[in-house]
């Protein structure tokens, strides 16, 4: 961007170097060059004033004590009277001020100073600040400190947005991990405790076989608990590369790994549909959505699947979901859709992931859940590969 054009729309300016794809490091240089060019002075700075100290966390300064990652004590810097009362300042020549006689004049030599308090989350962080060793003939205008301020809240802003990106890669991490102990501390003595409580019920029977039987219910609902959270670990985010997917196949893949005990299933897929997708998530969906039909629905339950370009939908002749669930899985309210189950949160999630819109419809007769705009966008991988 020219410095004409900073002179004459900042605001313009700083709209497309907010629209930009740099990253925040550069988002934050460039918005200091918007507010030094504006201004007509030779120094730009963001710090962090926290613990007392004066932290230069960017500038165009090159060398020095306010090089990038210099330290100095807030107490002989202009910006000390922004942290103090959280207000701008700005004046055009120190000596011609009330702060002719400050001590920050003789500690930084800055004659021109215009700063602002930059604010994250509710709490504020540093200053942004711009100043030069030179007087400014013309005097700082209130409109040349307003926008300093909206700089500093522009700043904020981005920084805020670094720091939330960083807890959530935090957040994943810890997840990623606890995924791990889940899959190996837990599946692997509740292997031992299947294969043991198998190997018992081949020896005994009447009563004792019964208990054993519900022990095995319980722990294989355990088992499919773990998984179900695994699940919703590793596949309740975005969904990144995609590929076209053959709607059939993968409806009767997920079919044939689900106990479906007496459970029928009839496919009505145009012939040749495909959906583009993740295809283990889009298995998972239907895994779960099958589970949830032969569970709720009884050992009989009938169950169609039917779709085409545009989506696809899972009915069973079922005795159909409490209204609750029914509303919570179209408004996507986890809560209440994880007290009918994970699998449900799972398919939730795997939409959501997607992009698609889901319809839920359910009475007495059955349930029919509605997956559209399924190819309604292309994926956003794919379009930037296109540009």
């Amino acid at each position: 961007m020219s410095r004409d054009t900073v002179r004459s729309d900042p605001f313009k300016s700083l709209l497309q170097l907010t629209s930009s794809d740099l990253d925040t490091d550069e988002r934050l240089r460039k918005a200091i060059d918007v507010g030094r060019e504006y201004l007509g002075v030779d120094n730009g700075v963001l710090s962090y004033t926290g613990d007392g100290r004066y932290e230069v966390v960017e500038t165009n300064i090159e060398s020095g004590p306010y090089a990038q990652g210099g330290v100095v004590d807030l107490d002989g810097t202009w910006c000390r009277h922004v942290v103090e009362s959280g207000e701008p300042l700005g004046f055009a020549e120190a000596a011609d001020s009330e702060y002719r006689d400050d001590v920050a004049l003789e500690t930084t030599g800055l004659h021109c100073y215009v700063g602002a308090a930059v604010d994250i989350d509710g709490e504020m962080y540093g200053t942004l600040c711009f100043s030069d060793a030179e007087p400014r003939d013309d005097p700082i205008t209130d409109a040349e400190r307003g926008l300093v301020s909206i700089l500093a809240e522009w700043v904020g802003s981005e920084l805020e947005r670094q720091k939330h990106y960083a807890e959530l890669r935090e957040q994943n991490e810890r997840l990623d991990e606890f995924a791990g102990i889940v899959a190996h501390d837990l599946r692997n003595p509740l292997s031992g405790a299947i294969g043991f409580t198998e190997l018992a019920q081949d020896h005994v029977s009447g009563q004792v076989s019964e208990f054993l039987d519900r022990v095995q219910g319980a722990l294989g609902r355990m088992e499919s608990m773990i998984a179900e959270c695994l699940m919703l670990a590793k596949e309740g985010t975005d969904v990144g590369e995609r590929t076209q997917v053959d709607l059939e196949r993968v409806v009767r893949d997920a079919w044939d790994t689900v106990r479906t005990r007496n459970a029928t299933l009839s496919v009505e897929v145009e012939a040749g549909t495909t959906v583009l997708a993740d295809e283990m998530r889009l298995q998972r969906l239907f895994e779960n959505l099958f589970r949830n039909c032969v569970e709720h629905g009884g050992p009989d339950v009938a169950v169609t699947v039917t779709g085409d370009s545009h989506g696809f939908a899972v009915s069973d002749d079922g005795p159909g979901l409490p209204a609750d669930v029914e509303h919570a899985l179209t408004a996507a309210d986890a809560d209440n859709i994880k007290s009918f189950g994970l699998g449900l949160l799972v398919v939730q999630r795997v939409i959501s992931g997607h992009g698609w819109d889901l319809a839920v419809d359910s009475d007495a007769d059955g349930t029919r859940f509605v997956v559209s705009d399924v190819n309604a966008a292309e994926p956003v991988h794919e379009a930037l590969a296109a540009d």
